[in-house]
């Protein structure tokens, strides 16, 4: 796991994994808030490093790890009674899987928004440590590399976001900005037909609409994050 100023939700991820698993390892870059207190208070084999990005801070997480299985989660994750028992039984049985992909259910608050593509959202979270499973190079939405079989977990992991549309809105500004790094100098173009297509895939063919004003004030966020990304994508590259 890795964290920067945690305190809103850490607590509760820590709460429903501490008492099963044999260590938790956490890469803290420097929070200011009371993450810190927070994590010792848990007791984690706690890293402070100086922010060098998503995947190289989690492959620097998973170095340190020291079990044959390794669960990875983001901070605002939380493992559920019936999810943990069925990792347990996994690792236990895994047949010729190395690893395992968790979906995820994303909530906006206290609201699980299912439709609009925010459900299932499989991740790769779960892998033998010898697997040589890492994350791949990323600026943004970085996700697991494992050459191996994968199974799929039946129970959700519970993500708690973002509080509000405000706090959703600004997570996406910053992953735009990210985002437009990795692509800059692929030359993509057309920067509102993609964006346009994004509320349209997520809104209709994923049933975002179904969420009601929620879901199109989300997926209006969505395609606005989309647009920008490229729009600062060309706009470096001129």
């Amino acid at each position: 796991m890795i964290t920067f100023n945690e305190e809103r939700i850490i607590e509760k991820t820590l709460s429903a994994i501490h008492n099963w698993v044999d260590e938790i390892v956490v890469v803290d870059s420097f929070s200011t808030d009371k993450t810190t207190e927070i994590l010792e208070y848990f007791n984690v084999n706690l890293y402070r490093e100086k922010w060098q990005g998503y995947s190289m801070q989690k492959n620097l997480a998973i170095s340190k790890c020291n079990g044959s299985w390794i669960l990875v989660l983001d901070a605002d994750e939380v493992v559920s009674g019936v999810l943990r028992k069925e990792i347990l039984e996994s690792i236990k049985k895994p047949g010729k899987n190395l690893g395992f992909a968790i979906k995820r259910k994303f909530y906006l608050g206290k609201r699980w928004v299912r439709h609009g593509g925010y459900y299932p959202d499989y991740q790769l979270r779960l892998f033998k440590s010898n697997s040589g499973a890492h994350f791949k190079p990323r600026e943004v939405h970085e996700s697991i590399s494992l050459n191996g079989n994968i199974g799929e977990l039946q129970n959700p992991l519970e993500h708690y976001a973002h509080l509000n549309l405000k706090a959703y809105n600004k997570a996406l500004d910053k992953y735009a900005e990210l985002a437009s790094v990795e692509i800059k100098n692929k030359k993509y173009k057309l920067p509102f037909l993609r964006a346009l297509w994004a509320f349209i895939y997520r809104y209709i063919f994923r049933l975002g609409f179904l969420e009601g004003r929620l879901g199109f004030n989300m997926i209006k966020a969505y395609s606005r994050y989309v647009y920008r990304k490229y729009e600062l994508a060309a706009r470096t590259t001129q």
